[in-house]
């Protein structure tokens, strides 16, 4: 008989990292574990992260009724919920929904995809900080992406850790690249969440850089602006620059778009220090499409750049990213061999299959 696990979460849109892996768990084909989805809806958009809405209030109590229903009309024992670390308002709806049903179910399992609780709920004022620590303490599993993420299950005293890198699913079997050994300068591609702390403002000061050396190098951006204000400040820092003509803004991207971006750009740079950033979809992705990646020493961030296929750097420094840039601007050689090897480790480590056959061994066995 298959263990029956019922997946609380959000699926897309939008399509963020964590709603995306909530998305193939739950369309998953699994022999040893039955999946009931119970899904969640609270941002309709990336800018709707924090903001407080009547709607978001009606949504957790729906959310609640629809865990009570499930449970009972299907006789379900485990319950998978991805707990969230910041904003605050999130980490707290979890705990009033987890309060009102975690109690139902014999086997709880917390999966870190937003990585850190282990450091924001310490700042929670005293009472609070209890309050939210009882009602998250002690589940059956908790699962994260890397070893360089936080502690977050042995905080919460998790039973079982397990650490499952995440995967995705092979769009570019005909590996469908020409690298083109005589193009002059370079494109950079950033894609994600815009709100400064992803990065993107960093590679901007780096691409800046480069085109003061007379290099001819491109930035494409693609992605959701956090706030219009932070969408004012970086096109004012882009045209500071002069950069009007070198940087192109995509929006988000999906599907034949997104595809034709990554196909289109030499290198993927994420140096990121989101707050809640546990190991980065979008790594995968790029590295799906062979390309070598720079990317930031920032959590589990860390497990997927390795010297064959990229470069890491410190966080919040633009110029240990113009310095990577410019390597692999004036060896093409070398940005083809590590755009090659992205592409062997995507193979043998982050298809989709690995991730859910690895997420179904954890949930059944424990």
């Amino acid at each position: 008989m298959k263990k029956k696990i019922l997946v609380v979460g959000q699926t897309p849109p939008p399509y963020g990292g964590q709603a995306m892996m909530i998305d193939y768990l739950v369309h998953g084909d699994f022999k040893h574990i039955e999946i009931y989805h119970v899904r969640m809806c609270f941002s309709r958009e990336f800018n709707d992260r924090g903001r407080f809405s009547w709607y978001k209030i009606g949504h957790t109590f729906k959310v609640i009724t629809e865990i009570w229903r499930l449970r009972y009309r299907n006789h379900i024992h485990a319950l998978y919920y991805p707990l969230s670390s910041a904003p605050k308002v999130a980490l707290l709806r979890d705990v009033v929904i987890l309060g009102c049903t975690r109690f139902l179910f014999k086997d709880v399992i917390f999966h870190f995809h937003a990585a850190g609780v282990s450091e924001e709920l310490p700042r929670y004022p005293f009472g609070l900080r209890q309050l939210c620590y009882l009602v998250l303490r002690k589940p059956a599993i908790g699962i994260t992406s890397s070893v360089y993420n936080p502690d977050d299950a042995g905080y919460l005293k998790c039973r079982v850790k397990e650490v499952v890198p995440l995967g995705i699913p092979d769009m570019n079997r005909s590996r469908s690249r020409n690298y083109n050994m005589s193009k002059p300068g370079l494109t950079v591609m950033f894609m994600g969440l815009l709100n400064s702390t992803k990065g993107e403002g960093y590679v901007l000061d780096a691409v800046s850089l480069l085109n003061k050396t007379g290099r001819d190098v491109r930035f494409l951006i693609a992605g959701k602006f956090e706030t219009e204000d932070y969408r004012e400040s970086f096109w004012k820092r882009v045209r500071a620059y002069g950069l009007e003509e070198k940087v192109e803004y995509r929006g988000v991207v999906t599907g034949h778009d997104k595809k034709q971006m990554f196909l289109e750009a030499d290198v993927f740079c994420f140096p990121s220090f989101f707050s809640s950033e546990s190991f980065g979809i979008v790594l995968l992705e790029a590295m799906m499409y062979q390309m070598p990646v720079v990317a930031s020493k920032w959590r589990g961030i860390q497990s997927i750049v390795d010297n064959g296929n990229g470069f890491l750097v410190d966080i919040k420094d633009a110029g240990q990213i113009a310095n990577c840039l410019t390597t692999l601007c004036d060896d093409r050689a070398l940005l083809k061999r590590m755009g090659e090897r992205s592409r062997t480790l995507f193979e043998d480590k982050y298809e989709l299959s690995r991730y859910l056959e690895e997420l179904e061994r954890v949930m059944k066995s424990n």
